[in-house]
């Protein structure tokens, strides 16, 4: 699943009514498959801690791969300049997320592996990057169920 949910403060109230919707789908999900969801939640830490947290049997991919601060910040307004912001202190927030959940009975077992951020070069022919937002990317090990 991917998803975009409501942006800036005002409209934390319905992200968080978003994030517990699309929690409640990966729960719901058959438990023989693998879900994933991600997208740009624009979710702060605060917010998840106000939604009840991340439900036992969902993973956040960038805590169970280490929390490596390089790849913390998928929006970050200290090295992306796409957008502007006259300030000594830019924003930085990981508003990009992904979650899975893993499926019970299957022949493998499925692991994060790896997750690193991309898109951090600017496009040369118009000194812009991509996106306001880094691009996450996440490897996964498959390995036999014991």
């Amino acid at each position: 699943m991917t998803s975009h949910l409501e942006s800036l403060k005002p409209k934390a109230h319905e992200r968080i009514r978003q994030l517990k919707y699309c929690f409640r789908k990966m729960l719901e999900a058959s438990r023989n498959r693998i879900v994933f969801f991600g997208g740009d939640l624009n979710l702060h830490d605060n917010e998840l801690r106000q939604a009840g947290d991340i439900p036992t049997g969902i993973y956040d991919v960038w805590i169970e791969t280490g929390q490596n601060l390089r790849y913390a910040y998928t929006w970050d307004m200290k090295w992306n300049t796409n957008l502007s912001f006259e300030s000594s202190n830019p924003p930085r927030f990981r508003f990009d997320r992904l979650y899975f959940r893993p499926a019970r009975s299957t022949m493998f077992n499925l692991s994060p592996a790896s997750f690193k951020l991309k898109g951090q070069q600017m496009i040369p022919s118009i000194q812009r990057f991509c996106s306001d937002h880094w691009a996450i990317q996440a490897k996964f090990k498959i390995s036999p169920s014991s």
